[in-house]
């Protein structure tokens, strides 16, 4: 803060959840947890107002993406606001429509749209803005569309050691007591939520937004992505989309590009390029992991991911839930780990990989024999083995069912006046 003779008397600073007022140039701070005690606890909610937040303030995608987009399609009379990590930033990227208004996800000014809004919807635990202060009001209903599909690893009380990890102090039973539903698409995250949320929230087996995309016409997304990347309609695109790992670690992402790009032209034929997409926790190791090659692209800043697999012929990973959202278009999907072990003493699996439909490799030996070696009617027989075993229902009208209840939620509002 740059003091005048004005602020050198008096001045207020905002400084994430906590505000600076100087006096004299003597800071005072007045934390976020005090505010909503004796200001924002009594801001009134506005009806119509709804809060979104994809993971801790990304972009534009996931879930949250897919309601929103057909929120607007509907011309519904909602005021839309977002939480982001930099406002500034995301208005001039033009990933956001217009009808969105955006915060600064970590903001007194996140806390008070959470305050006075009708809806939250969000894609993980609010624990930063229960830790924060926020209390959810009686007329405010909170949505979690979660951001994992069929997910492979492990959740929090099922995951002993990623839940002494993290410094949650209890809070995420405020989370779970303050759900009001949960987005799913199968029985199998039925049971997964119950358990993990304490049955707090009601479960509604929707099919995940996101995943409308892979029942529409990929023509629109195809071309788009080509034209961002500069690719020609006949070549052919491999994702690579690898997890995180909790500790940190990335000797794991060892892919032999040129050898890859070498078996796929053996394989199917024609020209391909692979693009890779880290995980967003892991985006300051871009450099350090993507070698700058001809035929290798990093979309790790790309917005929404769905739209990368749509546009892909053949999608990789080791742990990451996006291959099993991939798997809804029947295209090849293989899987490249080679800290299988370690992984699963960390944070666990729900079930072994090699119960999946697709083929498991340790190393760039394996995955290239996978490749070379891929028989596509083995493969989707068992994918459609493993939707039906996992009691999936998705088709391609989840972000319509979910829009049905926002306006069956805030239709109830205005019948209770």
């Amino acid at each position: 803060m740059k003091f005048s003779f004005l602020t050198h008397i008096f001045g207020i600073e905002n400084n994430k959840f906590s505000k600076f007022i100087y006096i004299f140039g003597l800071p005072f701070e007045v934390n976020s947890k005090v505010i909503f005690k004796w200001i924002y606890k009594y801001l009134p909610v506005e009806d119509k107002k709804i809060v979104i937040s994809n993971y801790s303030g990304n972009t534009y995608g996931c879930n949250p993406k897919y309601i929103t987009d057909e929120i607007i399609r509907r011309k519904l009379p909602y005021k839309l606001v977002w939480l982001v990590k930099n406002p500034k930033i995301e208005a001039e990227s033009g990933n956001f429509p217009p009808e969105v208004k955006l915060v600064n996800y970590y903001s007194l000014k996140a806390l008070k749209e959470l305050a006075t809004s009708k809806i939250w919807i969000a894609t993980i635990r609010k624990i930063c803005f229960f830790k924060a202060g926020l209390i959810k009001k009686r007329n405010q209903i909170y949505i979690n569309t979660w951001h994992g599909s069929l997910g492979i690893k492990k959740l929090d009380a099922d995951a002993p050691n990623f839940l002494n990890r993290v410094n949650w102090d209890g809070y995420e039973k405020k989370d779970s007591e303050s759900l009001d539903y949960l987005l799913s698409n199968s029985q199998f995250e039925n049971d997964l939520f119950k358990r993990n949320f304490d049955e707090h929230g009601e479960i509604k087996q929707f099919g995940h937004p996101r995943n409308d995309i892979f029942f529409s016409d990929s023509t629109v997304i195809n071309e788009k992505i080509r034209n961002v990347l500069g690719l020609n309609k006949d070549v052919h695109i491999c994702l690579y989309a690898p997890s995180y790992r909790d500790d940190g670690r990335i000797y794991c992402f060892g892919i032999e590009y040129e050898e890859l790009l070498e078996t796929l032209t053996e394989k199917f034929g024609g020209k391909w390029v692979v693009l890779v997409r880290l995980h967003p926790n892991f985006r300051q190791y871009q450099k350090r992991v993507i070698p700058q090659r001809e035929n290798i692209y990093n979309v790790s800043e790309y917005p929404d991911i769905q739209e990368l697999l749509v546009a892909s012929d053949i999608a990789i990973t080791d742990y990451s839930s996006c291959i099993f959202d991939f798997m809804l278009s029947r295209k090849p999907g293989f899987i490249y780990a080679t800290d299988i072990k370690e992984f699963d003493e960390d944070r666990g699996f729900y079930y072994p990989l090699t119960s999946t439909p697709f083929p498991v490799a340790k190393n760039n030996d394996e995955l290239r024999k996978n490749i070379l070696e891929f028989d596509y009617k083995s493969y989707r027989k068992k994918v459609e083995e493993f939707l039906q075993e996992k009691g999936c229902m998705e088709d391609g009208h989840a972000s319509e069912r979910a829009v049905d209840l926002i306006e069956e939620i805030m239709n109830e509002g205005i019948n209770e006046k």
